[in-house]
């Protein structure tokens, strides 16, 4: 029941991490088609990186609503979906800055997902590895909320 409970509390802090960023983040500029690769511009503020992310990242966060500690397979699911929407989301990124941050959160991410994965085929072992995960979870989302919010 442990290992559940940390998987849970993984999710809920990818959760908590996720809503943070679109809800303290700055608002798309209009005309922005931050979805379409061709459109992203060479050169974007990173206000408009920021948008474009934090737009992506509110469309993954709907992927953690209703994991439970019963479910580790679907936070499993969650975390892979977010992580391939991050690194979509970085192919799209025209600030350097703002895309530099992304791989490090792409690969907490997908490092989440295995280990949930493993969890939930009842690897215990990934018990240490997902609380490690949490931490660098949070850093990287500071870090990319202290880049966006200057």
């Amino acid at each position: 029941m442990n290992r559940r409970l940390i998987a849970l509390a993984l999710a809920a802090t990818a959760t908590f991490g996720l809503t943070a960023c679109t809800g303290a983040g700055p608002e798309s500029p209009e005309g922005t088609e931050s979805s379409n690769p061709a459109s992203a511009p060479e050169s974007q503020t990173v206000d408009e990186a920021c948008a474009s992310v934090n737009d992506t990242i509110q469309s993954v966060s709907d992927d953690f609503e209703g994991v439970t500690a019963e479910q580790p397979e679907d936070a499993a699911a969650a975390f892979q979906a977010a992580a391939d929407a991050l690194g979509d989301a970085t192919a799209e990124v025209g600030n350097a800055e703002v895309a530099a941050l992304l791989p490090d959160i792409q690969a907490v991410f997908e490092a989440a997902g295995e280990a949930m994965t493993a969890l939930a085929e009842g690897d215990a072992t990934k018990v240490a590895e997902l609380q490690n995960l949490g931490t660098d979870l949070q850093e990287s989302f500071t870090a990319f909320q202290e880049l966006c919010l200057e």
